[in-house]
């Protein structure tokens, strides 16, 4: 299943509410476009009514209302104003949820920052926004995209000088010492480049625990008849519900490390050629695995060992970072107040 990485959401995000217990007023007016887009969803989510503004994340110095993730909302969606039936309601519920904690954790590195003395000049954030002028085709024409998202330049500013202040903790505080040795890239030459499974999903986000215990039996008896001999590829289409793999029989083909998420990839690499696993749970719901195949590098490792290197550096950052995320919210009595 594959994973929604906190950098996939591919949107800018906007400081737009204040931080603290104290509920922000709701962000738009009810004579706005913004207004109307928003009601309208809110009869899929009702967590982004518009006329509220509802905490999804608490920290101690800080928490994240929709507020804050709205801006996001818009920007991605709002060219669907007219067909809002067309968004799956979990799509919605999965894309607040990451929102949220992306918004969070930008809060958590950028204190971290401001607590080791890190700061930007404006100099350096001057310099960014000219790369985020150049790259939108001109400072005159961001102006015009990001006002038709419902924005300011000012509010962009803020946010492009939050994310330097993130980058530049993580860069000096913690990236700096993440090295790869030879050693380690030989090593992982010989792993398995890529791996091809089929798999069932039966969906547990937004169920109650006992829905979600009688979802597990289901899972638990798919395993036993996959693992009896029926045919995997037929369960996978009579009885998956990821919508990315159900016709072609739970079929996820080549992927490489780091695509899914842990525990599905976990299985995919680890188990047997051949073999199907026990029950899988993600954020998803409950997964069934057949590993089909897996396959590793063909070309020299001359060749390759560049590449090599940097997967093992983007890997190890990964690593750190999520080391570095849960180090801060336990520190911060960090809080999900909305969760999928």
């Amino acid at each position: 299943m594959k994973k929604m990485s906190l950098l996939s959401l591919g949107v800018l995000i906007l400081w737009v509410a204040g931080c603290g217990d104290k509920a922000p007023a709701p962000l738009y007016q009810p004579d706005s476009k913004e207004y109307e887009f928003f009601q309208k969803l809110s009869e899929k989510a009702p967590i982004l009514n518009p006329d509220e503004s509802n905490k999804l994340v608490e920290a101690k110095s800080f928490s994240v209302y929709t507020n804050d993730i709205m801006p996001i909302i818009y920007r991605q969606w709002s060219r669907h104003a007219n067909n809002m039936a067309q968004i799956p309601d979990q799509q919605i519920s999965q894309f607040v949820y990451y929102a949220a904690a992306q918004q969070a954790e930008r809060k958590l590195l950028e204190a971290a920052a401001e607590k080791n003395n890190i700061s930007v000049s404006q100099d350096t954030l001057e310099a960014e926004m000219q790369k985020i002028y150049a790259s939108s085709g001109g400072e005159e024409k961001f102006a015009e995209t990001i006002q038709q998202q419902g924005l300011t330049l000012e509010y962009v500013k803020k946010d492009v000088k939050s994310n330097l202040l993130a980058t530049q903790y993580l860069q000096n505080m913690v990236f700096d010492t993440v090295t790869v040795e030879e050693e380690e890239v030989k090593i992982k030459y010989q792993e398995p480049k890529t791996a091809t499974v089929r798999h069932i999903l039966l969906m547990t986000q937004g169920k109650s625990e006992d829905e979600k215990a009688e979802i597990r039996n289901q899972a638990e008896e798919l395993v036993e008849r996959a693992k009896s001999g029926e045919d995997f590829a037929e369960l996978a289409k009579q009885y998956s519900e990821d919508p990315g793999s159900k016709e072609k029989g739970g079929l996820y083909e080549d992927f490489p490390k780091g695509r899914m998420v842990k525990s599905f990839e976990d299985a995919s690499f680890n188990l047997p050629i051949g073999s199907i696993s026990d029950v899988v749970e993600t954020e998803y719901g409950y997964h069934v695995i057949k590993i089909v195949d897996r396959k590793k590098e063909t070309k020299p490792l001359e060749e390759v060992q560049g590449q090599l290197e940097q997967t093992l550096l983007r890997e190890k950052k990964n690593q750190v970072y999520d080391a570095v995320i849960e180090s801060l919210k336990e520190k911060s009595d960090y809080k999900e107040i909305y969760t999928i």
